[in-house]
């Protein structure tokens, strides 16, 4: 590429879009402080650390309450005290980057040539796309073929294979129906095409519970974490020959090895798309799709119930893309919830979904008789998501709850003591002595988050993918691998087997009523003598069996077999499978994910995701800018290794990914080319606009750009390796030594502990021994259980704190959405 960079001023325009500069949208700067990451404003004053990762900020009011002497550990790992923070203005205009043409000299935006900083090297040449048109035109002429991967080359895992193909099918219904409406035939149909729909993110998490939760409902035997599989869905679309990501959904799976209330369930978190699919009269479609043959795999998978929380963002606010385009509406709170029960219908039509309920009714109506064990007393027995709005209001709700107790119990002491006392009196179900005749039992936080849903009910959705039966089975950790009911995608009616209630279980043989099982009783069959169950036929490996015949099937005319003589012909619930193929689909046992797990770091949450595009100014606010944005997201997602964030040039606002870097020592995340840092400190571009000048008193220190570039490793090595040296690494931190222990990977592994600890360099991931035990610490971190500090391995906790804020930024993001749709619902019920 040409090193002269005098031919970019500020007249120059692109030869592409025609334009001069284009800014960026202003960066979003939150503050790390303690009013609640609440957005720094324009053109005011903040504390920065002048790290990349933007997430280092104080604003002015909670710098001030920052202690002098207290050292604040960042985001990255590194630690830093207040004195060092640095004053900045928020007022920065970023603007595009360009790029020169080797061939004919002029200038382009990084962007509308789409083209890759990352991937420029120091001995690359570039050819604009005008060039490329002029070289096609010519004679025999061929271009070199770029080795740019796309969507379709990201590897595929069961659960996107499931999607697409289950995509395809939908997508086919509505050409058909397409066709009937504008009496076409099918060919004549406009159709979606270049459809990729893949997993980008596949983690391995546990869920904290919140600390008033914990600290309220501990003692009822309420778990302190859940552990969950986090996943990232992506949809990706050709448009003019360029992948772009329209769709992005995370969900949330917790299996059957995590605890009750969330066992067996998923939660759809998030969902964010970009308004640039083609042809928009089926992007509902598609999106319904998508999450219809979610819930479809996860059902096969044995998954009960998926819960969704109808929440549009607040304005200003993005989910999971950075800057939407300016003609795309967020939608209403009703509009939203419509469009989430249509979805509903559609899977429930399909078969997918037996029936759809609101948690209040399934929790709180009639003290929680639709819930799966038919009693809601506590919280303790509602699902508890990350994310969702349960978990923040409860929190809520206990504070409140606590600052009451304390503010009547000052009274109380504040109060002049009586001598007398009334005596109570002494039979049960007076007003002086309710006894056991009035409930005094029903939990405060309970009820006051009823009240709190009351007005926005509708919002809160219970889907339920199996029977109630099965679920109230899971619930009450029962052994279902013997369980089978209907699963007929054309009814709802189902054939069910398991406890109908758990009392059953404390009868004797004689007091059991062998024909009322089920729903209902079955009918008696005109001429024929049913034969009862036999107690010995009614008992499958310790359970009692029951099934419901559906009255629309055929007429049961064989008789029921014993069980143990005829086990090929009959099923587990008494009916020949013979007479109903297909009748039957036993829920898997566990709930495994058969995909492995895929770790990126760039969408290990929605919020991690944002942070990334902010900080890089990825947005989606223009077409040319979303397919900017996919090609720079694909090229992270197939170079996992590549560094996430790149130092930008100060002047010319180029990634420097090669040749020599220059950091200015005196300014927060200030740097310069190789190209621009003499025309700059030199004073000689000074006639250009203020930002071609700087301070002569700073000093820059030149790094060079590609010294720090990882090697690509086999991701299955790097796994294996990772998971060897953790099973040392928790060795070593609870072993004594010698002589008890003679390892010698054990007595190495406590001398690296010991650097980690001595070692001076700062920030320590300068030392290479100490970066690489700070990375498996930090893998190790993420699954470690130990609370109150306790954990035996040097920096766990720190770094559990540091991953504790970063869910707390996430937490305080929830909170904000919760409180703001608490205060839309009392809205509108003033003003009714």
């Amino acid at each position: 590429m040409k090193k002269n960079r005098e031919k970019l001023v500020d007249g120059d325009i692109c030869a592409l879009c025609n334009s001069q500069r284009r800014l960026f949208a202003p960066s979003i700067l939150n503050c790390n402080g303690t009013c609640g990451m609440q957005k720094i404003r324009r053109n005011s004053c903040y504390y920065t650390s002048g790290s990349k990762s933007n997430a280092n900020h104080w604003c002015v009011n909670c710098y001030g309450l920052l202690r002098d002497n207290e050292t604040i550990m960042l985001d990255d790992g590194t630690e830093i005290q207040k004195k060092n923070l640095q004053k900045v203005k928020n007022d920065s205009m970023p603007e595009e980057a360009w790029v020169q043409c080797d061939k004919c000299d002029s200038w382009v935006h990084q962007i509308c040539a789409l083209f890759n900083g990352r991937r420029n090297k120091s001995a690359s040449s570039y050819s604009c796309p005008k060039c490329d048109l002029a070289k096609l035109s010519s004679p025999g002429a061929k271009l070199a073929s770029k080795s740019l991967k796309a969507a379709k080359d990201l590897p595929h895992c069961k659960m996107s294979l499931a999607i697409e193909k289950g995509l395809e099918k939908h997508l086919s219904i509505a050409y058909m129906h397409c066709a009937k409406d504008k009496s076409q035939t099918l060919q004549k149909v406009e159709k979606v095409e270049g459809l990729t729909v893949r997993v980008v993110s596949n983690m391995d998490k546990k869920h904290i519970v919140r600390d008033e939760m914990f600290a309220r409902y501990s003692k009822n035997g309420f778990p302190s974490e859940f552990p969950v599989r986090s996943k990232c869905i992506a949809l990706f679309q050709k448009i003019h020959g360029v992948d772009v990501n329209l769709f992005g959904m995370y969900v949330f799976e917790y299996g059957h090895e995590c605890p009750a209330p969330n066992r067996r369930r998923v939660y759809i978190s998030y969902l964010d798309s970009a308004q640039y699919f083609e042809p928009k009269c089926y992007r509902t479609i598609v999106y319904h799709a998508i999450i219809m043959e979610y819930l479809r795999y996860v059902k096969q998978r044995g998954f009960h119930t998926a819960h969704i929380w109808s929440c549009p963002p607040l304005p200003g606010d993005d989910y999971i893309f950075y800057c939407h385009p300016s003609q795309q509406m967020v939608p209403r709170d009703n509009m939203l919830r419509k469009w989430y029960y249509q979805m509903l219908d559609k899977a429930k039509k399909a078969g997918i979904v037996l029936d759809v309920k609101t948690l209040h009714e399934e929790y709180f109506k009639n003290n929680g008789s639709g819930s799966p064990l038919g009693k809601a007393p506590n919280p303790t027995c509602l699902p508890y998501f990350e994310g969702d709005y349960i978990p923040g209001e409860i929190e809520k709700i206990i504070r409140d709850i606590s600052a009451e107790n304390e503010a009547k119990s000052k009274n109380r002491e504040d109060m002049p003591s009586r001598s007398t006392s009334k005596k109570g009196g002494s039979k049960k179900g007076t007003r002086s002595n309710p006894g056991e005749l009035v409930n005094l039992s029903q939990d405060r936080v309970m009820l006051r988050l009823a009240h709190a849903m009351t007005n926005m009910k509708e919002n809160f959705m219970v889907v339920h993918l199996r029977s109630r039966a099965f679920a109230a089975a899971v619930e009450r950790g029962e052994d279902i691998s013997c369980w089978s009911e209907l699963d007929n995608s054309r009814s709802n009616k189902k054939i069910k087997m398991g406890w109908k209630n758990a009392d059953l279980r404390n009868k004797s043989s004689n007091e059991i009523n062998p024909i009322a099982f089920g729903d209902f009783e079955p009918e008696p069959l005109q001429g024929q003598n049913v034969r009862q169950f036999s107690i010995e036929q009614q008992i499958t490996k310790g359970k009692i069996v029951r099934g419901s015949f559906s009255r629309s099937n055929e007429r049961v005319k064989d008789k029921l077999l014993n069980v143990k003589n005829s086990h090929q012909q009959i099923s587990k619930c008494g009916i020949d499978e013979s007479r109903f193929p297909n009748a039957y689909h036993m829920p898997n046992t566990n709930t495994v994910d058969d995909d492995e797990p895929q770790e990126t770091e760039m969408f290990e949450s929605r919020q991690q995701f944002l942070n990334y595009c902010q900080t890089n100014h990825f947005q989606f606010d223009e077409l040319r800018r979303a397919k900017h944005t996919t090609m720079m997201v694909l090229f992270q997602l197939h170079n996992p290794n590549a560094p996430m964030f790149i130092p930008t040039c100060g002047v010319c606002y180029r990634e420097i990914t090669h040749g020599t870097r220059y950091h200015c020592n005196n300014c927060s995340n200030y740097d310069l080319c190789e190209d621009c840092y003499e025309p700059v400190i030199t004073n000689k571009w000074a006639s250009r606009g203020l930002k071609f000048i700087h301070d002569k008193n700073h000093c820059f220190a030149p790094i060079d750009a590609e010294a720090n570039l990882d090697v690509q490793k086999s991701r299955e090595e790097r796994s294996r390796r990772i998971k060897s040296h953790l099973e040392l690494l928790s060795h070593a931190a609870s072993c004594s030594g010698p002589p008890s222990c003679n390892l010698n990977n054990c007595a190495r592994m406590k001398e690296l502990f010991c650097h980690v600890r001595l070692c001076n360099v700062n920030p320590k991931k300068n030392c290479k021994i100490c970066s690489r035990i700070l990375l498996l610490l930090t893998v190790h971190a993420r699954m470690c259980s130990v609370r109150n500090g306790s954990c035996p391995l040097p920096y766990c906790d720190q770094i559990r704190e540091k991953m504790r804020r970063r869910r707390q930024q996430q937490q305080l993001m929830d909170d904000r959405r919760r409180q703001a749709q608490n205060q839309l619902y009392r809205e509108s019920l003033q003003k009714k």
